[in-house]
């Protein structure tokens, strides 16, 4: 009995002390160096074409380019002409999807319908600008990700 108490202990210890020993980087060990984090310089472009559904979302193909358009979804009955087939100017910031070869997600800052221009930038978080609540990201803070339409 006191034999198996014993091993229980050392075992227990032995187990302790190398969970506390943490992951480096600690005063005694030399410290490797930070991972460089990578920042992407993002540049506006600009897309002009027609409003199309690619596979259930709203998009614009240019040339082999597929756009998925990512505009706030509560603008869809109050933005006039803003629908399947409508010739829209889009002005914003485009990110590569992974495994997706020629397609794209694009964050709108500026709809163009016909003459009449419409910043986003103010709805939310989208193109750059502040969140609904003041803040970046959250409850009406930030749009990406969060089911674009």
């Amino acid at each position: 009995m006191k034999r198996i108490v014993t091993v229980c202990i050392v075992a227990l210890t032995a187990i302790g002390a190398a969970s506390a020993q943490g992951f480096g980087g600690g005063q005694g060990m030399a410290r490797q160096p930070a991972q460089a984090q990578v920042q992407i310089q993002q540049v506006e472009s600009t897309i002009e074409g027609k409003l199309a559904l690619v596979q259930g979302h709203p998009s614009i193909v240019v040339k082999d380019k597929t756009y998925f358009v990512q505009i706030p979804q509560f603008l869809y009955g109050f933005v006039d002409g803003l629908k399947e087939g409508a010739n829209v100017k889009l002005v914003g910031f485009e990110a590569a999807i992974p495994y997706a070869p020629n397609s794209f997600f694009f964050n709108v800052s500026t709809l163009t319908i016909g003459s009449k221009s419409y910043d986003l930038a103010q709805y939310g978080g989208m193109g750059g600008g502040r969140g609904a609540m003041g803040g970046r990201g959250g409850r009406g803070g930030n749009f990406n990700g969060c089911g674009y339409w």
